[in-house]
């Protein structure tokens, strides 16, 4: 039912498109310069022959004048006359030629009949059409003589060619489903017929931008909320080195980390289980490499990325905090590329076969650790930080005090990519991606004095593999598709050995748990651009997904195993969305859209309304410098029906079990609203948007805590977040600099947690700072991240208490009792990074090698500050329980070197 109103409400704002209004104050002005002013004022566009304006100069002055009347007021006495195409665009011609045609145009008709069997000449048109800010070709693109049967599209590189009877006072169309629509005189065209066209994105129906360049113009913010990164544009990561798509999201506002890693992302108060991550369509469970340091991502793939911090279009649900949607390259190789590239933890390499010239190329990229031949100073740090407080750890201390242990932690991981994209019929876009990715830990842990033997080792092993199938077709230049189908399966194990005595025997006892997450999706899009102030997209989604949890163990000895859990939830989910986007005024748009989820095996819908606006009060430009000032806003509805588990270990690492929303456990609802204003010109940007969020259904098992705090299994849990995100970017010529500010609170609440009281939530960061700055001399690239934030909550020193034990000889038993949770909080955070880079172009081959310095103070971090609760020693049973503190700190300075090359 939707559908409904929305489709009545594109047939009512069809009725009328109104013409803009303009006001001037010209006295003997340049006439060039008056036409720049209503271009950059009001977005009226212009095609001229620059000989016929050249040299004229014009005086007027109104207000609030239509399109035609003003035109008028201002070409007074120039000699020049004007046409106005579709209320926006103006040509601008001589006044002979206007009556040259006009004359043509009322003779024909009573010309003889031979006269009439005498065709005009044939004219030619050819040219390019291209993106505007990527300089990429638009296949599929139009170009049409206005009122006349003439036209043609363009080829895959954007190349048309256009032959007619024409008349040469005629107009140009050149137009793009989703870009701007141009209009030019042919006259003057036919001086140089073979010309580059470049068309502007259409605001309604690209992502809004908000962000035009970051540093060296790597990411935009659309619209609707969305960064738009461009890989190829990435500067060095401060730290870090190599481009790492999801610590560089950690750049911006909104998005952050609380124990350094690099993929479990915290975005305007949500947890990691609550962001989309995609992958040419590909859900993705596993994200990270070295358990989370890493993203999964080979940085030779990635082409761009989209990410919302909230507030995303009616086209993506299933998440409730963000969506990452990650694009491979999509570009045809006109002859074979290949690369390599290494840091110290992996190497790298790609290569790109094109297998039909500018029609099909297949795409091959991998990437490996060799951490287990050779552990850097970056490996040790980073090791340290993981393993901190752990067994891992403990045990090496036992190592080193006793030769007769064996101490051997082995750990791997690598992704692989394989892209295949062609060129179907009309030039429609095809392109099956396959991608996998895995992490393991082997962890041996042995005692051998010849004598007496055991020995222990634990497994950890976490994979994700993914298949999609991408069709995007321009079916008329106002309608276009993209359909697309995906699998994704994530497996993550985690297995115990023992083996005591017998050394030839594999394990005495053996227990593991297991999780599999299984999905496959299909998506079928539409766009309609229905005129330049209305636009409709929808479609239908199918998403089968299956979660599964086993737990069992057997004993080799005794020759018993056990399942002690299994459980398979399977669900489908059958989604109907639309969205209608409207621009009532020059100066006005918003977009309405809803998602229709239905659970047909339990007879449930899920409904998502969604709503935004960008008001722009002074017009798109306001002035000749292109400053452009932005209202913006959104409100929204969102269900999710996939979330995280945590499982605590004494290993410290592994992955989160995903499970699904069944009978038992509801799907988590958010609502969320945003409001914000923005102000950007070329070199400038300030933009700022609070946040306010609400979650309901929340589990109590995807918190961390301390350990000894009874963690309940319920369902009831209520998050609130509030925040300010602040963004602020000035460009030189040379040098960027870059700063993002985050105010935030997070708070939560559970029925059986805290006594049913409010507390904070573990990832509240109230103040988040980033101050990024880039400079570039000649080959020389240098970069620093200034990075401060408040430290994270944690609960106060608990009391020892007693409490009956029937298994215990004196009846009474000892634990440790929290009165409130998440009282304190840790020591702020300090950390400045910083990198130098050093580019080179030789022949065919280009590269940068670079050095990275994480934490270079040295800062002292506290990740988490823990509890033990101590018993007497052995020889001091009347002695005291007593409580330890535990900490875990962020690896130090840590420097890293890494090379890319190319060729």
């Amino acid at each position: 039912m939707p559908f409904v109103p929305l489709l009545f409400w594109v047939g009512f704002a069809n009725a009328q498109q109104p013409s803009p209004t303009l006001s001037a104050n010209f006295r003997d002005t340049d006439l060039r310069a008056a036409l720049d002013f209503f271009e950059k004022r009001h977005g009226v566009s212009f095609s001229y022959d620059d000989a016929a304006i050249r040299g004229r100069r014009v005086t007027a002055q109104f207000k609030n004048l239509p399109l035609r009347e003003a035109m008028q007021r201002t070409l007074q006495g120039t000699g020049l006359g004007f046409e106005v195409v579709d209320n926006q665009y103006v040509l601008i011609k001589k006044l002979d030629e206007i009556q040259s045609s006009s004359e043509i145009n009322r003779t024909v008709p009573s010309q003889s009949p031979i006269t009439n069997l005498q065709s005009p000449p044939a004219l030619a048109l050819c040219g390019t059409i291209l993106d505007d800010e990527t300089s990429e070709p638009l296949p599929g693109a139009t170009a049409h003589i206005k009122d006349t049967p003439h036209g043609t599209t363009t080829e895959e590189n954007g190349k048309f060619k256009l032959e007619g009877d024409f008349s040469k006072d005629d107009s140009l169309i050149i137009s793009y489903l989703g870009y701007q629509q141009q209009a030019f005189v042919v006259r003057p065209l036919l001086v140089k017929p073979c010309q580059t066209y470049r068309l502007k994105p259409d605001l309604l129906t690209m992502p809004d931008v908000i962000i035009s360049d970051f540093a060296t113009d790597m990411v935009k913010l659309t619209g609707d909320g969305a960064f738009h990164f461009d890989r190829k544009k990435m500067p060095t990561l401060p730290g870090w080195g190599e481009p790492d798509v999801l610590r560089s999201l950690q750049l911006l506002p909104g998005i952050g980390s609380t124990d350094e890693s690099g993929t479990r992302l915290f975005v305007r108060g949500g947890t990691p289980d609550q962001n989309l991550v995609l992958l040419d369509g590909i859900p993705i469970y596993h994200t990270g490499h070295f358990f989370g340091l890493y993203d999964a991502f080979n940085p030779f793939i990635v082409d761009q990325v989209e990410v919302w911090r909230g507030n995303f279009g009616a086209e993506f649900g299933g998440r409730n905090s963000s969506v990452i949607n990650i694009g491979s390259k999509k570009d045809f190789a006109q002859k074979t590329h290949w690369g390599i590239g290494m840091n110290l933890l992996s190497l790298q390499s790609y290569v790109d076969i094109p297998l039909k010239k500018d029609r099909m190329s297949l795409l091959i990229a991998l990437r490996r650790s060799y951490i287990d031949g050779f552990q850097s100073t970056a490996y040790q740090n980073f090791f340290k930080q993981l393993f901190q407080n752990t067994k891992v750890e403990f045990q090496e201390q036992e190592k080193r005090n006793n030769e007769f242990y064996t101490w051997n932690p082995f750990m791997s991981f690598g992704d692989a990519n394989i892209k295949l994209r062609w060129l179907g019929k009309k030039s429609a876009e095809n392109a099956i991606t396959y991608f996998a990715s895995g992490d393991r830990l082997d962890y041996a842990f042995t005692y051998d004095d010849s004598i007496n033997y055991r020995s222990t080792k634990d497994v950890v092993d976490a994979k994700n593999t993914g298949l999609s199938w991408q069709h995007k077709a321009v079916w008329s230049p106002k309608f276009k598709v993209h359909y697309r189908a995906a699998l994704s399966g994530f497996t993550n194990s985690v297995s115990f050995f023992y083996n005591a005595d017998d050394r030839n025997r594999p394990y005495a006892y053996y227990y593991s748990s297991n999780n599999q997450m299984t999905e496959f999706s299909a998506n079928f899009h539409h766009d309609w651009q229905v005129n330049e102030r209305h636009r409709m997209s929808f479609g239908y989604q199918l998403n089968a997904q299956e979660a599964s949890v086993i737990y069992r163990d057997t004993n080799a000895v005794e020759k018993v195993g056990n399942l002690y859990w299994r459980d398979t939830v399977r669900t489908a989910v059958h989604t109907f969305y639309a969205e209608f986007a409207y621009q009532p005024t020059e100066r006005l748009d918003f977009t309405l859209g809803v998602r229709e989820n239905n659970f047909p095996s339990r007879n449930l819908y899920y409904s998502e309304p969604r709503l935004s606006f960008n008001w722009f009060p002074f017009g798109k430009m306001a002035d000749s410098q292109g400053t452009t000032f932005r209202v913006k806003g959104g409100l929204g509805r969102y269900w999710q029906f996939v979330f995280q588990t945590l499982e605590k270990g004494d290993l410290g690492v592994g992955e989160p079990f995903w499970v699904l929303a069944d009978e038992q456990t509801p799907p988590i609802e958010l609502w969320q609203t945003t409001i914000g204003v923005s102000w950007e010109s070329k070199t400038w940007l300030i933009d700022l948007e609070a946040y306010g969020k609400q979650n309901r259904n929340l589990t109590s098992q995807n918190l961390q805590f301390e350990q000894g705090i009874d963690q309940f299994y319920t369902h009831d849990g209520i998050s609130k977040a509030n925040g300010i995100d602040f963004l602020f970017r000035k460009r030189f010529r040379n040098y960027s600099t870059w700063l993002s500010l985050s105010l935030s609170s997070v708070d939560m609440q559970f029925s059986e947690l805290n006594g049913g009281k409010v507390f904070r939530a573990r990832h509240d960061v109230p103040r988040r700072l980033n101050w990024v700055n880039t400079y570039s001399y000649k080959k020389w690239e240098f970069s620093a991240n200034l990075h401060l934030r408040s430290g994270t909550p944690y609960s106060a020193t608990p009391e020892i208490v007693q409490v009956a034990c029937s298994n215990c000889e004196s009846g009474i038993d000892h634990k440790l009792y929290f009165p409130s949770l998440n009282t304190q909080r840790l020591p702020d955070v300090f950390r400045l990074d910083l990198s130098a880079t050093w580019k080179w172009q030789k022949n065919n081959n280009h590269g940068k090698i670079g050095l990275t310095i994480y934490n270079a103070t040295d800062s002292r971090i506290l990740l988490d500050k823990d509890y033990l609760l101590q018993s007497p020693p052995a020889n001091q049973p009347e002695a005291p329980y007593t409580v330890r503190e535990i900490f875990r700190f962020a690896a130090g300075a840590t420097p890293s070197i890494f090379v890319i090359s190319q060729w």
